[in-house]
């Protein structure tokens, strides 16, 4: 999981404002409010990524250092705020002083930082009882010099094994920089990162040996690439997805390859001609087989240097199961104003649909989108503004945090 994307995924808001959507009717479900003091004494305010089970509480934040300003008789105008120090005047500087926070605790109490490190991004992974944590802080210099435009970027990684009190440093290349961290238990997993780059661990993160990633997914010009989505599968395959213009005999698709942990090369699985995935899904079902989702921009990626291309594009979900060969179908698309974030996919066909129409002439609104039949029809869902939150795909459960009011509910 990565620290930075929208809620959907893990931190920023989500403002989720009615409207009569492509054919989606509005409703408004009932929340249950857990706490109205959530995450309140950690400053600065943000309940960062957490995760919520029972009583208990785990967290892992972005913060930046406070900015403080001088008393009225100090200031050299009259009036004007003064930083107390000159870096706090400095966005390269206070860039370089954020920090990756790791919070636990309970909802009836504080939530207590078990670790800090900088950094201005961060990925982590949890096992199911909490116990054994990972997380790869990366640090971005933005005062040294970027001569072949690119800021350095120093990435680390961290490991918990009694539940986030202590934390041990991995042997780990402070130039491999990691985007995501999946594992199959606490001894195997995954780490991928920009190149894009697959990584493949079997001692918990002891040591680690590099996995050739599919054709054409890599690009010499371009270090920082990234797959368009990567996924874990519930039975421990994993599925990356990536666009190409042309492939063979194959023009303008996106591809997906999986490789299972019993295996040594990746695999094509399936190909999603004129699409661009945005995200890419499992059911947390698997028997005797699970359900793959890939939620899609229909039609070529967008053309930073185009000003005529609004980004714009049809949106599309597709689905196919985890067999050999399989069959892919196009199972719903969406209205081109709106510009498709992220997928959520629990049980017994639930899925969360996350988007932003930014066609009207005020600020662009964000929106979610529920199905309870593996896509068939939709229900736009209008709730207000949220701060962040998260989807439990294990009990069809979604929490959302509105200031410091931490409410869920069930699907």
């Amino acid at each position: 999981m990565k620290v930075g994307r929208r809620w959907k995924s893990l931190l920023a808001g989500t403002a989720l404002l009615g409207a009569f959507i492509y054919g989606c009717h509005s409703m408004t479900t009932g929340w249950e409010t857990i706490t109205t003091t959530f995450a309140k004494t950690d400053k600065p305010y943000g309940g960062g990524a957490f995760r919520v089970r029972d009583n208990r509480v785990i967290s892992l934040k972005l913060a930046e250092q406070p900015i403080t300003f001088k008393p009225r008789g100090e200031q050299k105008s009259p009036g004007v705020a003064e930083p107390t120090e000159a870096w706090m005047n400095d966005s390269s500087e206070r860039l370089n002083r954020r920090s990756v926070v790791f919070l636990k605790g309970t909802l009836t109490g504080e939530l207590a930082r078990t670790f800090e490190q900088p950094g201005q991004d961060a990925a982590w992974w949890y096992s199911g009882d909490w116990r054994t944590i990972f997380i790869s802080t990366g640090w971005m210099d933005y005062k040294a010099p970027k001569p072949n435009g690119l800021a350095p970027q120093f990435t680390k990684l961290w490991r918990s094994s009694d539940g986030g009190q202590h934390w041990a440093q991995l042997n780990w290349p402070e130039d491999r920089e990691i985007e995501q961290l999946m594992f199959l238990d606490p001894q195997r997993g995954y780490a991928v990162g920009w190149g894009p780059h697959v990584w493949r661990t079997a001692d918990g993160g002891q040591s680690w040996h590099e996995i050739k990633v599919p054709p054409l997914a890599a690009d010499a010009g371009k270090p920082r690439k990234t797959f368009s989505a990567v996924n874990l599968g519930p039975d421990g395959v994993l599925r990356a997805a990536y666009y190409v213009n042309q492939f063979g005999d194959t023009k303008a698709s996106s591809f997906v390859y999986r490789i299972a942990w019993s295996q040594t090369e990746f695999e094509q699985d399936v190909v999603l001609p004129g699409q661009v995935v945005v995200d890419l899904q499992s059911s947390p079902q698997t028997a005797p087989r699970y359900s793959l989702y890939a939620l899609s921009r229909l039609g070529t990626p967008r053309n930073i240097d185009d000003v005529r291309d609004n980004g714009h594009r049809t949106g599309a979900l597709s689905t196919w199961e985890s067999v050999p060969h399989p069959s892919v179908k196009q199972e719903h698309t969406f209205d081109d104003r709106l510009m498709l974030d992220g997928l959520s996919v629990g049980k017994d066909g639930v899925l969360l649909v996350y988007a932003t129409d930014a066609s009207g002439d005020g600020a662009p609104r964000d929106l979610t989108f529920l199905s309870k039949n593996f896509g068939k029809s939709w229900e736009e869902l209008d709730d207000g503004f949220a701060q962040g939150g998260y989807f439990d795909p294990e009990t069809n459960t979604q929490y959302a945090l509105f200031a410091y009011t931490l409410k869920k509910r069930q699907f």
